[in-house]
């Protein structure tokens, strides 16, 4: 009779186990919104953005729709700037299984192929304005014009932190034309963001997005030099991370997704934490069915929300 009841004790652990989303089969639990798929990251008094390169989304369909929804409610971020949105209709799906969340995606479309650029907040204590693409004319620079907001966050005591949102896709691969482009790209950048300061913009500008390229490249080929040589009025939060790694598919492993800041920003991101998020560790299916990129988040502690509406 014992051998019987540890028999039976020892199948339901099983059958336990064996229908833990986090340890098995990613697809198993897709239907169920409260799934834990992932660790929370999110804190309710502080602020957070991310950049998400999400591979051609959906790469599996409504699979893809059900399950990156599922991560965004379990990381819990803020504010979500995504690259390689496929098909609208699918990012429109996204945000109807994300209540509480409003989203754009830029205008710009050059076929069916075509990778827009877009992002995602929770509406209840940000806001965005003077939404709107730039350099929609410079293809050599910006094969993907960079997607640009005017954000606003709120708590009860009212507006908090204000800044222009740019979210940028640039040209990818590594060979002599595809660099000059993105060098190209990021001397057109650093030179827009400092004649909209000098006309009066609000100093406080967050860039994010897939650079399609490394911080710590030496000065012959490091596409970044505007802004790294002039570190008085901008940095780069994942200068202090090129050790970790946001896209994921060897042989080419390496830190191309990145967030920079204005010098006006660095209050408040304060003694904030900048890191990518290893999810494919926790998600074992990560890379078959999300992407082959891993967000990138910078969570802001100069700043203190009170969300006790």
């Amino acid at each position: 009779m014992k051998i019987t009841i540890v028999y039976y004790a020892i199948i339901v652990l099983f059958v336990l186990f064996a229908c833990n989303d986090r340890i098995t089969d990613p697809k198993v639990q897709k239907k169920d919104p409260d799934s834990t798929l992932v660790k929370k990251v999110g804190q309710i008094n502080r602020f957070e953005i991310a950049t998400w390169n999400i591979e051609n989304f959906p790469s599996d369909g409504k699979t893809t729709i059900t399950t990156l929804s599922q991560l965004i409610l379990n990381l819990d971020i803020d504010l979500i700037a995504f690259e390689e949105i496929a098909n609208i209709s699918a990012f429109d799906s996204l945000l109807n299984r994300l209540p509480g969340w409003s989203g754009y995606y830029s205008p710009d479309d050059y076929g069916s192929s075509y990778q827009k650029t877009g992002f995602i907040y929770k509406s209840a204590f940000i806001s965005m304005s003077n939404i709107k693409p730039i350099f929609e004319y410079d293809g050599y620079a910006f094969p993907r014009p960079p997607f640009t907001a005017y954000v606003q966050i709120k708590d009860k005591t009212g507006t908090v932190y204000d800044f222009t949102l740019i979210v940028v896709h640039l040209k990818a691969y590594g060979g002599t034309e595809e660099i000059a482009r993105r060098k190209a790209a990021c001397q057109d950048l650093h030179d827009y963001i400092d004649e909209e300061i000098s006309t009066g913009a609000d100093p406080d500008f967050i860039v994010l997005g897939d650079w399609n390229d490394e911080l710590d490249d030496p000065r012959s080929t490091n596409v970044f030099l505007p802004f790294l040589d002039d570190s008085l009025d901008y940095s780069f939060l994942t200068q202090s991370i090129t050790n970790q790694e946001s896209y994921i598919l060897p042989p080419y492993q390496g830190l191309i997704d990145h967030i920079l800041i204005t010098k006006d920003t660095r209050q408040e991101y304060g003694n904030g934490l900048t890191s990518v998020l290893y999810l494919d560790n926790e998600y074992r299916n990560y890379t078959n069915i999300i992407s082959d990129h891993r967000p990138v988040m910078a969570a802001f502690n100069g700043i203190t929300l009170d969300l006790s509406f």
